[in-house]
């Protein structure tokens, strides 16, 4: 039986989370990649690691002031947008599992679900007001 995380706030997974949403939401062709490997859950890893790894990104433990907060840092000139989104569906994943990642049901576009009951349908353009659903 597999046991789900406590939700966090998602505002403790951003400015990564947010970057990771952005660029799902422009159609990043890595990072849309890796969501459509999915409901296969290892082949949406295999290629998140693949997108992390051709980034450059190299995970730092750094302290916030507050407490402790993973980083991502490229070496990669250009990569640093890339390493950030795909470092904040990394994030996602560990602490909400692949089903917060999701398609739109009205046009299919990626997006992060960051709903407590990870009930969201729709994306940003489609949301529930403009789907005709009240």
């Amino acid at each position: 039986m597999r046991k789900h995380a406590v939700v966090p706030p998602f505002h403790a997974l951003d400015p990564e989370l947010g970057v990771a949403e952005r660029l799902l939401r422009q159609g990043n062709p890595e990072l849309s990649g890796i969501v459509a490997r999915l409901p296969d859950e290892q082949a949406a890893a295999r290629r998140l690691n693949a997108v992390l790894a051709g980034a450059g990104a190299r995970p730092r433990l750094v302290d916030t002031g507050v407490a402790w907060r993973i980083v991502y840092v490229t070496p990669l000139a250009g990569a640093g947008e890339l390493a950030a989104g795909a470092a904040g569906l990394a994030e996602l994943v560990t602490v909400g599992g692949w089903r917060r990642v999701k398609r739109c049901a009205t046009c299919a576009r990626p997006f992060c679900d960051r709903t407590s009951g990870c009930t969201r349908k729709w994306c940003a353009e489609h949301g529930r007001a403009s789907s005709g659903v009240h």
